[in-house]
């Protein structure tokens, strides 16, 4: 991953969503207060609403030159803050307070929140990673075509609230009874392909929720590509031996799963309309086009050990 020398901050704007569930409003603002984010430097710790729009906000604090942004929050709150910074000299740090923190975990941020509010304090580096573009909104970590995106769409606020990742998996099984593969138009760059399929993901991060495992051995958010990987399970054996070969990381050698990659676009349609979810959040409906931007975002990781 790309690496540089710590950088000296001198406006630092945090905006806390109230409603991610593993700290406080108030533990965060006192993790961030007791700590020093650079010298000289003021620091504005922002509290969201119900209903507030987060890009509006975070633009704001950029418009009035803040060059530290910082995500607390789950990862849809760091979307909208990428939202907000990508392509700019801003740097966005990360607290993790979701459900999966799908970004944190692959750039090694810590989960715990004091340790996160350490890494701010430095040492740190900033890493340069890629994006994904969709219209005129970005996204990080991944989006996907197929049942995650209808286990994200089906699964209440009160069950994540309560039961984290367990309500996805639930919703996830309910899913997968009786759903039958989808016949996929993908073009990635300049190769087609027609699978029939269970899921699509295009991948900028590797990290699969909050196993540990990944989507694909290969995957890096700094490599300039986005990779597409095609689940093409059928029966229960099919899903045991894709389950085997996640767990194991021979992903490439199960024949149940196909991978693609593009440098610069990909296309996704379907033989019916199927939800699509990007970064945790439905954002449409197939057909869907999406451009791989390399390099757009600058984020505060842990110093290169």
């Amino acid at each position: 991953m790309p690496s540089g020398s710590e950088v000296a901050t001198s406006k630092v704007f945090v905006i806390i969503n109230s409603r991610s569930g593993n700290s406080s409003p108030e533990d965060v603002c006192r993790a961030v207060s007791s700590r020093k984010l650079g010298e000289p430097t003021t620091c504005e710790l922002h509290q969201t609403v119900e209903g507030e729009d987060i890009l509006a906000t975070v633009k704001k604090a950029v418009d009035a030159g803040c060059d530290l942004i910082v995500a607390a929050g789950g990862d849809g709150t760091v979307s909208a803050v990428a939202n907000s910074v990508v392509g700019s000299q801003t740097r966005m740090g990360i607290i993790p307070l979701g459900t999966t923190n799908v970004l944190a975990r692959e750039l090694g941020i810590p989960l715990d929140l004091d340790e996160a509010c350490d890494l701010l304090a430095g040492p740190n580096r900033t890493a340069s990673i890629d994006v994904m573009r969709v219209g005129d909104k970005y996204y990080v970590t991944q989006i996907g075509i197929g049942v995650d995106a209808l286990m994200i769409r089906d699964t209440p606020d009160e069950q994540k609230r309560w039961l984290g990742v367990v309500a996805y998996i639930w919703t996830a099984v309910s899913r997968l009874i009786g759903f039958r593969l989808r016949r996929f138009s993908i073009a990635a760059d300049d190769r087609q392909v027609r699978p029939s399929g269970l899921q699509v993901i295009l991948a900028n991060c590797g990290a699969l929720g909050t196993s540990g495992l990944k989507w694909g051995p290969d995957v890096r958010v700094d490599d300039g590509r986005i990779d597409v990987c095609i689940l093409r399970a059928r029966t229960m054996l099919d899903y045991l031996s894709v389950g085997v070969s996640v767990v194991l990381g021979r992903h490439r050698e199960d024949r149940n799963i196909q991978y693609l990659t593009a440098e610069r676009a990909i296309a996704v349609s379907t033989d019916k309309p199927l939800p699509v979810q990007g970064d945790g959040e439905v954002i449409a409906e197939t057909p869907i086009e999406v451009r791989v931007i390399p390099r757009a975002l600058r984020v505060v990781v842990p110093a290169a050990e």
